[in-house]
Formats: structure tokens, sequence, C-alpha cells
């Protein structure tokens, strides 16, 4: 699967039979890669090797002629998991399953997307219902009036402080365009239409609503759909129309920086609450009180307040083990994948 077409495979039988000038017993006792020149190699050597036809591989085999200890290194644990196959294979059935190919993503970056698209759709019509009240010309803090102030202040570095499409614009209606604007421009993305281009503009909308909303769109989760937008632009297939079966690859980098976004989220939110200088988190009664003054509250938070004590000081000490310990599986093999996943979704 890594290297596609540009490596045969063949049974350590059918290899002896077809190159009989290399000893039968070398071909059970390590893998074995032969150059189209004649050339043999084997052990980790080979596998390195084999996977020279991936660009994104090659650095493994240029490590193993030129970086000091890499060759020495890598044969000593190749020898250690060939003496022990059948306990190696154990072990990657039980981390991997019984399918070892590297996933390709298809599936979850179309699902991603959709779900991201429906997400900045909630957040375009929450508040395009509001914009007026807010930062309108008759609103509580009018952008109209915000941004002459900022420029008399920090002059023209005021437009790479804030960078807002409001600097052309700040009328009423330009604030219907871009709130209407990013409506269709979700519906787009979550229909697979331009997802690249709908991505960019969207980034570029909320942004500029954002920086134009000040204080009201200051939290942390204003944050987090822009620096995700921002990844997934890079995620995203650049292309106009969807074409099932015509995937482009999915982008490793854009996959990592948005495992990175998500562990940075998961652990940060843990840490800061054990260095915020609350005892409360440290002696699990956080949820003491918690219920009672969340920011917002459901009619269930009543209901949640009489859970028993051993019950609160439980779920305070499931939540930091979930934001702390479990991100670290978002980089572990598939099956631990799962796991985390599973612990995400119960907190």
């Amino acid at each position: 699967e890594i290297t596609r077409d540009a490596v045969d495979y063949a049974t350590s039988q059918e290899s002896a039979e077809r190159f009989p000038e290399i000893p039968r017993e070398q071909f059970e006792r390590s893998l074995i890669y032969i150059e189209t020149d004649g050339s043999v190699f084997l052990g980790a050597e080979a596998v390195f090797r084999s996977l020279r036809c991936r660009s994104s591989r090659k650095w493994l085999a240029w490590s193993y002629d030129h970086v000091p200890g890499f060759a020495a290194v890598s044969e000593s644990l190749y020898r250690i998991i060939a003496f022990n196959r059948r306990f190696a294979s154990a072990i990657t059935r039980l981390l991997w399953g019984d399918d070892v190919r590297p996933p390709a993503y298809f599936v979850a970056r179309r699902s991603f997307l959709r779900a991201l698209g429906l997400i900045f759709l909630i957040a375009f019509v929450s508040l395009w219902v509001q914009i007026d009240g807010l930062i309108g010309s008759n609103g509580i803090i009018p952008v109209s009036e915000f941004l002459p102030a900022a420029r008399a202040q920090l002059g023209d570095r005021a437009l790479s402080i804030l960078p807002t499409l409001c600097w052309l614009n700040s009328s009423d209606a330009f604030l219907h365009f871009l709130c209407g604007g990013g409506v269709v421009l979700s519906l787009l993305l979550i229909f697979g239409i331009a997802p690249a281009l709908s991505l960019v503009a969207l980034v570029v909308f909320y942004l500029s609503l954002t920086i134009a909303g000040q204080t009201f769109l200051s939290f942390q989760w204003d944050i987090l759909l822009l620096e995700t937008g921002f990844f997934s632009i890079f995620l995203a297939p650049w292309r106009l129309w969807p074409k099932r079966g015509v995937d482009p690859p999915v982008s490793r980098a854009a996959l990592f920086l948005l495992k990175v976004l998500l562990f940075k989220l998961m652990v940060m939110s843990g840490v800061v609450k054990l260095t915020s200088g609350d005892d409360s988190w440290w002696n699990l009664t956080a949820l003491d009180y918690h219920y009672w003054s969340q920011p917002l509250p459901t009619i269930f938070s009543w209901w949640a307040d009489q859970s028993p004590e051993w019950f609160k000081k439980f779920s305070v000490a499931f939540c930091l083990v979930v934001e702390i310990i479990v991100p670290l599986f978002i980089w572990a093999p598939r099956r631990c994948l799962h796991v985390g996943f599973s612990f995400f979704c119960r907190s």
C-alpha cells in the first residue's frame, strides 16, 4: 500500500525459486529487496530501499547511508523483531488491528469538512440575528466608531493589528453582507463545492467579523474556529465540484497541524485548570460549585448538583485525565486512537 505499484512483492518460497543464486535460508531469515539492476539488500536496509519510491520516505534510506549509527541501530531493531515475529505480530494486531495499511482519511476529511461547514453556518446565523444590536451603527459598540478610534490611536499599524474587511466598509449593510456571505459559503462547504476556496473566504469573513465584533467575539471558541478553518484550507481538496471516487490525497501536513491543534486545545484546557491557583481542581472539589456558576447553565444543572460527593470528585478526576493524558492517544496507533475518541465522547 505504501509503495503502491512501484515494488513487486512475493513470498519467500516464490522468491527462492525465482532467484536461486540467493540461499533459501536467507529468504526465511529476513526481508530481501532486489533492485532492477540485480543489487540485493537485506533486513532494515531492504525496507528503507523499497520505500525510496515514496518521496515522503526517502529520508530513511538517506539516513541509513549517511547518519552515523542509524544503520547499526536499525539492523539491531530489525533482528530483534525478526527473531520475535509472533510476538511482534500480536502487538501489531493489538495496536493496529488486522488491517495495517496506512489510512487514506478520505471519509474522515469529507465528514470533517462538512461538520466544520455546519459549525461555520451556526456561527454566522447566530451572529447575523444579533449583528445590528451588537456592532451596528446603533449597536452597543458600533464598529463604525471603533475602527476610526483605533486608526487614530495606532496609525497605519491598525490595518495589520486589526485585519478586517470592515476597513473598506463598516456600514450595517456590509455587516449583513459578511454574515449572509458566510452562510452561503458555509453551505458550499457542507455540500463540497469549492471547499478550499470556500474555507479561504470563510476565514476572511469570520476574521473580519471577529475583529469588528471586539468584546463580543473574543471568546476561545471564536479563535478556535478561525484556527481550525485556517488549517483546514490545506486539508480541503482544491477543486470546484465534488467527484466521488476521485478525491486527491489527503495532506499529511494539514492532518498533522489539525492534530496539533486538537492536542493543544485539550492539554491546555487541563493544564490551565491545575496552574490557575484554584485548589479546587487539585482537591477535586471544583464541581461543588461549578453547576451554579457555569457561563451557560442548563435546566439540568440543578439535578447534576444533587450528585453524591464521590461522583463529583470522580467527574473532576475523569475530566483532568481526559484533558491531560488521553490527548497523547492522538499520536498513538489506530486502536489507541479509538480508545481516545471514546474518552473524548464521554467527556
